[in-house]
């Protein structure tokens, strides 16, 4: 089975633009093969975190949809035409004010599985709600895949439960958070070559600890040049990778960029 693993910069506000983007994919995916494809946390609202000054909490409440709701209907759509499922993060609306931060999967019969990030991180906890204690994988074409969504990747405990509830490719999602003070380096190679070696390596090892496939997709960050505005206190990677069972890398972009590649699960 082909996945297609995507990196592009969602932006805040833009949701019909990031959609655009997905579907643009997303029928690039399925022109080489792919049956599911596989984007980043935030990919549809994109970001609203506390270091963006103009990010507000109405607004995405505004923004925020339910699960099924207009965005799942017209990727179903999609879905069916490109013969293939796609994975997204969406800001679900739920009973409360606070959203939950999801990845949701649909495909041609429509919502596949949904999985709230169980705990925002500290930049996110004025937007959205954590998504409690709650995990559980979902089938395609024979496959049984587990998502774990960014920081949540943190906590062996939840990979442990998806593996013995059957999980055997795991998609994490991501809008990583790379700290200025970690001191990644001075230039998009030099942050690139610190993220394979440090955050990357979490997925490898997992990948080899359980024998499973990890497939990794983070956002790529607004700015071009380096030291480009806004002078957030962090970067992402816009990189994306695959591991195989025994941790060998099977597939991973150059970073810092929008990008489609493909694994073999």
């Amino acid at each position: 089975m082909r996945i297609g693993i995507i990196t592009l910069c969602a932006r805040r506000g833009r949701k019909q633009e990031n959609l655009k983007k997905i579907v643009r994919f997303g029928e690039q995916a399925a022109e080489q093969g792919c049956r599911l494809v596989v984007f980043p946390e935030y990919s549809v609202n994109g970001p609203w975190v506390t270091y963006d000054p103009e990010a507000r909490a109405e607004d995405l409440r505004r923004d925020a949809e339910p699960i099924p709701g207009p965005t799942t209907d017209l990727l179903t759509g999609h879905a069916r035409r490109l013969r293939m499922a796609f994975c997204v993060g969406l800001a679900e609306k739920g009973l409360t004010a606070s959203p939950f931060n999801t990845q949701v999967t649909v495909d041609a019969a429509g919502v596949l599985h949904k999985q709230s990030k169980l705990q925002p991180t500290v930049s996110e906890m004025a937007f959205y709600r954590g998504g409690g204690d709650f995990v559980a994988p979902f089938e395609l074409e024979g496959r049984c895949f587990g998502v774990t969504i960014c920081a949540d990747n943190g906590s062996d405990a939840i990979h442990d439960l998806l593996h013995r509830q059957g999980a055997r490719v795991f998609l994490a999602p991501h809008a990583g958070c790379i700290k200025k003070y970690e001191e990644p380096g001075r230039s998009w190679e030099e942050l690139i070559a610190w993220h394979r070696e440090r955050r990357l390596k979490r997925h490898r090892e997992i990948a080899a600890r359980l024998g499973v496939t990890a497939v990794y997709c983070d956002l790529k960050d607004p700015r071009e040049r380096f030291e480009d505005l806004p002078e957030w206190v962090h970067y992402v990677s816009g990189k994306g990778a695959a591991f195989g069972p025994d941790g060998a890398c099977l597939t991973e972009n150059k970073g810092n960029e929008e990008a489609l590649i493909i694994a073999e699960v």
